[in-house]
């Protein structure tokens, strides 16, 4: 009976009051977050970043377009490189003052500095003496071509016109942060001062609730008035509370067997690429010819298959029209890779040190290690994999202890600098350590060029980076999420997987399929 009260319960409330419902409630992943937005590098902490931060821009939630946010209007100059932002008059704070064109001076040359150790400030480098600022070439901060005309008129000047910076700025590496927390170590929960359509209640291991913020310029648009994200330990936990209804939407965890609406998965192919990388800072695989070597050893065939990954590939840059993809390292060649191996002085791999390939756990990483290890095996190379579980698998658990490992990496903007800008020498974001004068002068020439030109220097140094074998593609990415559509609104398939939180909401509830099974029993 208990069962059927509750069935009949749950059928009134939906009929009765279909309105939004008071909490949108995510699980992810027992996440470390980190709230501090030019110290993240990690795409489930931009998800909740674009809650509690906003920038010049964000993103339209179903075509990830550029729509104004704390940029009410906008103007380029002829040439394209002069941008001029008018803020909105009713931009706030979460403590109640008003962002400045000053605060985004102040933040980006924050950003920009090398004390600041910020990953994404490489991508800057499109404004003029932003990478001779971030590089210490230069230490007067006001080379950096941003100024405010007014307190509510930012200037930009660029190196050259970038059509993708609109696109850019929707990043959360770069929006404001609020003069308090500029410079300062801690960025505990109850310290932050934010801009965006929430304000954080609360923060611990197991969870983190917001609250809709009624200083927001927008408030009338945020759909949901409280978020609840909950950092699950694992799948079954994750699982059993999403078919109990307690939670919404699961990011990235679930056990696919045990879902009760298995229409509620949402598979989509994104623009993003996962790559096995050498450690090029240490010998020998500092060594293009040594890493290239390698590479050329492996039969490819056999790993990049539509068995193992849903859209295999040898390059770094999902294919798109007008954007010449190299071919990469497609297959093995035994005979130029012992030639190489000569040159470098490590004739027939004599002398190459045991290979560290540290990866996460999965049959696949394994399968994987077992082909590299019988294609070295001529070249006497020993193999020595280190396994780490998934969920702990960050750059911290790499450190520089490894030769080989693994990683993923989406691009945060619809142009190939969002993934070739972060491999040149002086980056942040280059992980591998990557270092080749080519690269770099490449990469320097496309941020004076435009259109097909432009595009065209970008593929010679992807070409260079896949032929120089630091980085070693498997397949384009596939973004999961439970989430079922027909209840939670405002949430859109997109290549970024990228959600805002401000226009989701909890739509009229469906019937509880455990509910309704247990009622009829």
């Amino acid at each position: 009976m208990l069962c059927a009260i509750m069935t009949l319960a749950f059928y009134t409330a939906s009929a009765d009051q279909p309105e939004v419902q008071a909490e949108l409630v995510v699980g992810m992943g027992p996440y470390r977050i980190e709230l501090h937005p030019y110290k993240s590098i990690y795409a489930h902490e931009m998800q909740i970043f674009t809650a509690i931060y906003e920038g010049l821009f964000s993103y339209d939630p179903r075509t990830l377009d550029p729509v104004r946010a704390l940029a009410e209007t906008y103007e380029k100059s002829t040439d394209g490189k002069t941008w001029t932002f008018r803020l909105r008059e009713d931009a706030l704070w979460s403590d109640g003052s008003p962002v400045t064109a000053m605060d985004f001076v102040e933040s980006w040359r924050y950003l920009l500095a090398p004390s600041t150790e910020a990953e994404y400030a490489v991508f800057l480098d499109i404004i003029k003496g932003a990478q001779d600022y971030r590089t210490g070439k230069n230490k007067r901060a006001d080379s950096v071509g941003v100024r405010a005309l007014d307190s509510k008129t930012l200037q930009v000047e660029l190196l050259a016109p970038a059509a993708y910076f609109t696109r850019l700025l929707c990043h959360s590496a770069f929006v404001p942060v609020h003069w308090s927390m500029r410079g300062i170590r801690d960025w505990s929960p109850d310290r932050i001062v934010g801009n965006g359509p929430y304000r954080i209640l609360s923060m611990d291991s197991s969870e983190m609730v917001l609250e809709a913020d009624p200083r927001y310029w927008d408030a009338a648009s945020v759909k949901s008035p409280n978020l609840r994200i909950l950092f699950l330990d694992n799948e079954d936990e994750a699982t059993a509370r999403y078919n109990g209804g307690e939670i919404h939407w699961l990011m990235d965890m679930a056990d696919t067997s045990s879902l009760v609406t298995p229409d509620a998965m949402q598979f989509s192919p994104m623009f993003g690429t996962s790559y096995y990388f050498w450690n090029a800072s240490v010998k020998p695989w500092n060594d293009a010819r040594v890493r290239r070597a390698l590479a050329l050893m492996i039969p490819w065939d056999k790993i990049r298959t539509e068995e193992n990954y849903f859209s295999p590939t040898s390059v770094l840059i999902l294919p798109f029209a007008g954007y010449e993809s190299p071919k990469g390292i497609i297959e093995s060649n035994e005979e130029e890779a012992r030639k190489l191996l000569a040159a470098a002085r490590f004739k027939d791999g004599k002398g190459l040190p045991p290979v560290r390939f540290v990866v996460p756990e999965g049959e696949l990483h394994q399968a994987n290690a077992a082909i590299f290890e019988e294609a070295w095996a001529p070249l006497g190379i020993t193999l020595e994999v280190t396994t780490v579980p998934a969920g702990d698998f960050t750059r911290d658990s790499r450190q520089d202890d490894f030769s080989l490992s693994f990683t993923g990496w989406i691009g945060d903007f619809a142009d190939p600098a969002a993934f070739l800008l972060m491999w040149i020498s002086d980056s942040g974001l280059n992980e591998a350590k990557y270092k080749s004068r080519e690269y770099d002068r490449l990469i320097a020439r496309s941020m004076n060029e435009e259109g097909a030109i432009r595009l065209a220097t970008l593929a010679e140094a992807e070409g260079k980076l896949l032929g120089d074998a630091a980085v070693m593609p498997l397949y384009h990415s596939l973004s999961f999420n439970v989430v079922d559509l027909d209840v939670i609104q405002g949430w859109h398939v997109n290549p970024l997987d990228m959600h805002p939180f401000k226009s989701i909401f909890v739509g009229s509830p469906k019937a509880n399929p455990l509910i309704v099974k247990a009622a009829w029993r």
